[in-house]
């Protein structure tokens, strides 16, 4: 009983300290700036391959060595080594497309590994090179929501609007990565990029809260409605839930105005890359499309749109 309480008085505690969001920069950042968490996206980008296209993708019919086997967090993962000696970074299920940056990450369905902890085949897994042949690449670091050169921008909190669209509970700094490039692509030559997407497609919450349940998702609210001082109040139960609680409508219809761009054709490659069935995926898209229509009918008064 002790216990018990001790573990809910810890929990609460933690659930009612906030931390403020500041900006690492003396006022707002330049269109230079901007441009390493966000670019306003082709209008035909590939969402199957990405931009490391086919030419980078990890090879199915080789065994990778395991290196490491990673057991902490949602999704249990391995470090492995390829027959040429490349590193990868393999992330078991369950675990950007409007103009986020995101390095070269593949889907393989079925694959073999030496000194791994399962039998082979391998089960389904995103791979992540270390240091890809792409304009040399190179992870340089974490980054907060919290504290960063975004904050307080259109950029930033409609990443963090997309974020609650997916469902998506883990929003600590481990799940975001900074990589440097030897010359800018899409526009920078540094990005600030959100990499680890695990704890999504279900319903948010503090103790493990489902994820990956269609039924679930497609059950779940998303908007419940304005509040006096103009804020958005969504059905996020994260423990991180501060880092929305002050979002517009604006800054959801900006959200939404760039995700009702995708084609059908993309919104299909986006989960056909994941390795979803197709009626699966029909089923996430639906729901995601119902999503964009709910912010968007969200009013410039503050209300709800009728």
């Amino acid at each position: 009983m002790r216990r018990t309480l001790l573990f809910v008085t810890i929990a609460a505690s933690i659930i009612a300290c906030r931390t403020a969001m500041r900006s690492t920069i003396q006022g707002p950042p330049s269109p230079a700036q901007l441009a390493e968490l966000w670019v306003d996206p082709e209008a035909d980008r590939d969402l199957f391959w990405g931009l490391g296209g086919s030419r980078l993708a990890p090879d199915p019919k080789v065994a990778y060595q395991v290196i490491a086997v990673k057991h902490g967090g949602f999704s249990r993962g391995l470090t492995l080594q390829d027959p040429q000696s490349h590193e990868w970074s393999a992330k078991f299920p369950p675990e950007a497309a409007i103009g986020f940056h995101q390095p070269p990450i593949y889907y393989l369905a079925e694959w073999n590994a030496t000194g791994a902890p399962e039998k082979n085949p391998q089960l389904p897994a995103r791979f992540r090179e270390k240091k890809p042949d792409f304009h040399d690449l190179t992870y340089k670091g974490l980054w907060s929501y919290y504290a960063n050169p975004f904050v307080g921008t259109r950029e930033l909190n409609g990443l963090l609007v997309f974020q609650v669209m997916l469902g998506n509970s883990d929003l600590k700094e481990e799940q975001n990565a900074i990589y440097e490039l030897k010359a800018p692509v899409e526009g920078a030559a540094t990005w600030y990029a959100a990499v680890d997407l695990g704890e999504s497609f279900g319903r948010t919450g503090k103790w493990n809260p489902p994820r990956g349940d269609v039924q679930v998702f497609e059950q779940t609210p998303f908007i419940k409605g304005v509040d006096a001082q103009g804020h958005v109040r969504f059905d996020y139960r994260g423990l991180h839930g501060d880092l929305v609680d002050h979002m517009t409508p604006e800054d959801v219809r900006w959200t939404c105005e760039r995700l009702q761009r995708l084609t059908d054709r993309q919104w299909s490659d986006a989960f056909r890359a994941g390795g979803y069935a197709q009626p699966l995926a029909d089923r996430f898209i639906r729901r995601f499309k119902q999503k964009i229509q709910e912010g968007l009918a969200l009013s410039h008064a503050g209300a709800p749109g009728r």
